[in-house]
């Protein structure tokens, strides 16, 4: 029986030469808005939506996982709806709730982060939820993994009831980029001894 072994011969002359091996590494990148926007538009209303409150994103970032920041006071949130979409037309939503089932009395959102990988649903929560909350999508922000981040992101807010109102103080992005591929040279000495056993493969053996 006689062995050859071509293809390997060739694989382990590339490393010996030099031939970069990858390695992976990303970065989390911070977008952050100050607003000053009455919930709704209309205070007078009472009911309806807030204008959009928007962040333009001007570097162009592939998304591995976002997180989003929000603060505003309102005086009885259980009334908001929160939704976020992303320059390319995807929507989220943020927290609402079912008013059959889920009222509750409570103000304000303080610090509140959205993020998939909490512990708690924001439905677990308690205004003025400090601290860090999944949304109540099931899909969640990953529906954003993959995008580019680049272009105008806009948070809605719809206040569903009457009588309550408030104001969005500010929202933010904190993005964590898709892994950029860096290049490390294989070791010279690590190169030759694989040559060496490459170059094994050519010689012919009898079973």
């Amino acid at each position: 029986m006689r062995v050859r072994s071509g293809a390997t011969f060739i694989v382990f002359v590339s490393v010996a030469l030099g031939v970069s091996m990858p390695v992976r590494s990303g970065q989390v990148v911070s977008y952050i808005g100050s607003f000053d926007l009455p919930i709704p538009a209309d205070a007078a209303a009472t009911r309806g939506w807030m204008d959009d409150a928007m962040i333009a994103v001007p570097d162009h970032h592939i998304i591995a996982d976002l997180d989003v920041g929000v603060s505003l006071t309102h005086t009885n949130v259980f009334d908001l709806q929160l939704l976020l979409t992303s320059p390319s037309g995807t929507t989220v939503v943020l927290n609402m709730y079912d008013p059959f089932s889920d009222y509750f009395e409570g103000a304000d959102y303080r610090n509140t982060v959205f993020d998939d990988e909490a512990l708690l649903s924001i439905h677990d929560g308690e205004a003025p939820f400090e601290g860090r909350f999944r949304p109540v999508d099931p899909v969640g922000l990953a529906a954003f993994d993959g995008e580019d981040a680049f272009g105008l992101w806009r948070l809605r807010i719809y206040d569903a009831y009457y009588v309550d109102t408030g104001s969005l103080e500010s929202f933010g992005l904190f993005i964590t980029t898709m892994p950029d591929i860096a290049t490390v040279p294989a070791p010279a000495t690590l190169g030759m001894v694989l040559l060496g056993v490459g170059c094994l493969g050519w010689a012919r053996r009898r079973f």
